[in-house]
């Protein structure tokens, strides 16, 4: 895990991020989530890929006993 430096700047903190833990070429906004005392910098439009995989998960045996469903006849279009 890296460590860095925090530092205020006027009424803002800032956070000095290591060469190799920059952000990817182009991104100019990130979305900052708060989880405790952590805090997770994301790029903006990029949060659903993390939270899909921090997302709640479910048991093994989830829909287990459900039985093969019946097709319907749907009306066409």
């Amino acid at each position: 895990m890296k460590t860095t430096t925090l530092f205020t700047n006027n009424r803002s903190q800032a956070v000095r991020l290591p060469a190799d833990a920059r952000m990817p070429e182009g991104v100019k906004a990130v979305t900052v989530r708060i989880r405790g005392s952590e805090r997770i910098i994301a790029p903006v439009g990029h949060t659903w890929d993390q939270f899909f995989l921090d997302g709640p998960r479910v048991s093994d045996d989830f829909l287990e006993d459900r039985g093969p469903q019946e097709e319907r006849e749907r009306e066409s279009f």
